[in-house]
């Protein structure tokens, strides 16, 4: 989903919870009303309520002791149903803007916090605990690389290419980057090369609805983070034509790009054309960062 049809999806959860408030509320109200004793308590607590309001002295002060009393009495009637005074009005989930998402024109925390986890939802990130807070890399070089990635999904200027070999945690740190967006309330798409190029195969080979339904999923959002580059399928006049396509319309619209890889840059320029490897190693608008040390999988004896 782009992030109008995120932020309208978010809504209409905040929509469903509020009108289920509502009528719950609203059930309850219909019950009570049912009954007789109810009807009367209200009823003299209505004009109790009233008898203050144009009274003055100590008729007001004998007036004051009957709301008091009256409400006392319809705690007690509530009590014996097992309701509170709280079951009278709807119990929203937000108490800030009773689910409508908005304070005095402003977005809601809670309606940031829904659009946040159909971000999350739509990422397809699977290791929610792959964070930089969570971080355990001990590598000084590396560390430099987290911060500069980090600042990157920060700013959201910056494409990032991760090189390095199997196991120096290319994939955390791209997964920390995909928490970190999503977090930021920008929408994420986490996938591999190999899940992308099957992508394009589909796109190359469907109607030009579906065509365009997939290209627009990898094109749209904010953050498109492609992990194990060079792991892909190669599909003749498919995979790099289209590669090229997403890359270069992605960068045409300043949208995030985040790649990892285990190829060097050297195996890039000559698996990639010369298009595809200008766009991924430019460094006036990609991070270019290698990633060094032991096999972070092999556990030590």
């Amino acid at each position: 989903m782009n992030r109008q049809q995120l932020l309208n999806a978010a809504k209409r959860t905040l929509q469903a919870r509020k009108c289920a408030a509502e009528e719950k509320c609203d059930s309850t109200l219909a019950a009570l009303r049912e009954d007789k004793k109810w009807n009367e308590i209200e009823h003299s607590l209505r004009q109790a309520e009233i008898d203050f309001v144009m009274s003055d002295g100590e008729n007001k002060s004998h007036a004051q002791k009957q709301i008091a009393e009256h409400k006392a009495r319809r705690d007690e009637f509530l009590k014996d149903r097992g309701l509170a005074a709280d079951d009278l009005q709807p119990r929203y989930s937000c108490t800030t803007c009773n689910d409508s998402g908005y304070v005095n024109g402003a977005v809601c925390s809670c309606l940031k916090d829904e659009i946040r986890k159909l971000i999350i939802a739509e990422s397809n990130v699977t290791n929610a605990d792959y964070t930089f807070a969570n971080s355990r890399e001990t590598n000084s070089h590396n560390r430099a690389v987290y911060k500069k990635a980090q600042q990157a999904c920060v700013d959201g200027r910056l494409n990032i290419l991760l090189t390095g070999k199997t196991g120096s945690g290319k994939t955390y740190l791209l997964t920390a980057c995909a928490n970190l967006c999503a977090e930021l309330n920008k929408s994420v798409l986490l996938l591999t090369a190999y899940t992308m190029s099957g992508m394009f195969l589909d796109a190359h080979l469907s109607d030009f609805a579906t065509h365009q339904a997939i290209m627009d999923s990898l094109i749209d959002v904010d953050v498109l983070l492609i992990d194990d580059l060079g792991t892909e399928n190669i599909y003749k006049n498919v995979t790099a034509e289209y590669f090229f396509s997403v890359i270069n319309e992605r960068i045409a619209r300043k949208k995030q790009t985040f790649i990892s890889t285990n190829l060097t840059l050297i195996d890039i320029r000559e698996r990639y054309d010369e298009r595809i490897f200008s766009r991924l190693v430019d460094q006036n608008s990609t991070l270019v960062a290698e990633l060094t040390g032991a096999d972070k999988r092999i556990k030590k004896a």
